[in-house]
């Protein structure tokens, strides 16, 4: 499963929004997050992937967990 895909599951599984989850998360921008899961921001920052792990509920690990890696 790609990182984005898996944020968005989650998102879903816990009906957060894209502002929600911005907010849980301290990201100052929703459509960030919209980009992450659309693929258009396709490596965040390990900050950002810590900050979403957060706003999420999971740990790092959790998210990670059965994520692809694109070369």
């Amino acid at each position: 499963m790609l990182f984005g895909k898996k944020i968005e599951k989650l998102r879903k599984n816990r009906n957060l929004s894209y502002g929600k989850l911005a907010e849980l998360s301290g990201i100052s921008s929703r459509s960030y997050i919209r980009n992450i899961e659309n693929g258009t921001v396709a490596d965040p920052a390990l900050r950002t992937v810590m900050k979403l792990a957060k706003g999420l509920c999971v740990s790092i690990g959790e998210l990670l967990e059965d994520v692809d890696i694109k070369d």
